[in-house]
């Protein structure tokens, strides 16, 4: 094994060549490299409020069971009093008893133990906990579904701003340079002083649009920052040719009984409806008897009495105790009406979640497909643009257009490029919406997502 020796010459100089290098990564990393979809999931996973509060309150909520089996099991209490008793005696028909002031210490020592054996509220309130146990792992499992589709659609917003940006500062530069045109032609008398006038009003447009895009950007990458908690450079973009795809099935209804079946928002629902159902029959129990064993063993230690001389009295007690509930004020009768009026509210937001995810499904489906339409005309549409306000610009100068026709044709050219980029964005918002309808939204999915991108 080879030894390296140093001198404080090479030393310094290694010192200084390891910084450099530290730096040059850091630099790198911290700045040169884009992040990509699954880095912003990954911090977002770790930094998102919405999805760590649905961690803490799903592992709250882990401890019902054990709090609902804790009162099944006995309880223990023990007890302990310490005295000093005063008394006078007048007079007493008792001969064994004296005459006169006594006074004498007491102290007692109890150990209870009470065993449920029927208590209907505690056999329904289990039940209640498991259901409400599966409802907190249905909306977990919901809150990491949602934080997917939260990071997939912050990302593909700020791109989409990007892109808004890129091609209002192209429609500007030509724009300007429109002008300057306009301006000079002007001046030799080449055209009228309307084709100036429109060429500078739609300079000062564009130039607000290029300050509205900027906004739009910033307040995207505030996006990120909301779920991240970090401020994010440079986004890999998406690759300029995707494959596309239509649904698969190609059928909408087999999507729709799918997420009747599998959408976990709806199955969070259903769980909602069981618990209120067990409200319900744990409030009920109200009016059933209970039934416990009691045992106690009791010590208590007299340093007199009335009778004159002290004592220790052990005493060991076992029973069956039945308790049967006769009148509590009705207070019993309106717990029941108040949850089994939250029992319909569990039952209605049911149906409600059942139209919306209908509506949802439809909605993603149909827009996969429109979107799919939208990016092949929208693609043609771009280069027919470009073609078109090459051949208007070469007709300014010739004199067959106006200068509010150029200006409108690179308008229709930027807002074109905007829309193409848009739709190809919806379409893969929308495939992971539809995933997401039947519960098939998972990383997986956000994988492959990431691998179009550059």
């Amino acid at each position: 094994m080879p030894v390296f020796f140093f001198n404080r010459k090479t030393k310094y100089h290694f010192f200084i060549s390891v910084l450099f290098i530290l730096f040059i990564l850091h630099f790198s990393f911290g700045k040169g490299l884009a992040a990509t979809i699954l880095d912003i999931y990954s911090m977002s996973k770790d930094n998102d409020p919405i999805l760590q509060a649905a961690h803490a309150k799903h592992q709250a909520t882990q401890e019902q069971r054990s709090q609902a089996i804790a009162q099944m099991l006995p309880t223990i209490s023990a007890s302990g009093q310490t005295g000093r008793i005063f008394q006078d005696i007048h007079s007493s028909d008792n001969a064994v008893y004296g005459i006169g002031e006594t006074d004498y210490q007491s102290t007692t020592l109890s150990l209870t133990l009470t065993q449920p054996l029927f208590h209907w509220e505690l056999i329904t309130g289990l039940q209640q906990a498991k259901a409400e146990i599966l409802r907190s792992e249905a909306e977990y499992r919901l809150a990491e579904q949602e934080l997917i589709l939260r990071v997939a659609e912050r990302y593909l917003q700020v791109l989409a701003a990007q892109d808004m940006q890129t091609f209002v500062q192209a429609e500007q530069s030509a724009v300007h340079q429109h002008y300057e045109l306009a301006r000079q032609q002007f001046k030799k008398g080449l055209i009228p002083i309307t084709d100036l006038h429109d060429a500078k009003a739609r300079k000062a447009t564009v130039d607000a649009q290029v300050i509205e895009a900027q906004n739009l950007l910033d307040d995207a990458h505030q996006g990120i920052w909301e779920i991240t908690g970090q401020d994010i450079g440079t986004l890999n973009p998406l690759h300029s040719v995707i494959p596309l795809q239509g649904p698969q099935p190609v059928d909408m209804e087999t999507w729709i009984k799918a997420a009747q079946s599998q959408n976990m928002a709806l199955r969070l629902r259903k769980y909602a409806v069981e618990v209120a159902g067990k409200e319900v029959s744990r409030l009920q129990a109200g009016h059933y008897p209970t039934v416990d064993l009691v045992g106690t063993y009791e010590d208590e230690d007299t340093e007199g009495s009335l009778y004159g001389g002290g004592s220790e009295l052990a005493t060991s007690e076992i029973m069956v105790k039945v308790n049967i509930p006769i009148f509590q004020g009705g207070m019993v009768s309106s717990r029941v009406r108040a949850a089994k009026q939250n029992q319909t509210v569990a039952r209605q937001e049911l149906i409600r979640e059942e139209r919306q995810v209908l509506r949802k499904t439809r909605r993603a489906f149909l827009g996969v497909q429109t979107a799919l339409s939208k990016v092949e005309a929208l693609k043609q549409s771009v280069e027919s643009n470009k073609l078109a306000l090459q051949a208007k610009q070469r007709g300014y100068l010739s004199g067959l257009y106006d200068s509010l026709s150029v200006l409108d044709a690179e308008r229709d050219l930027s807002m074109t490029q905007q829309e193409y980029a848009k739709a190809r964005y919806e379409y893969l918002l929308n495939g992971l919406m539809l995933k997401q309808s039947t519960d098939n939204l998972s990383l997986r999915e956000l994988e492959q997502l990431a691998q179009l991108f550059e």
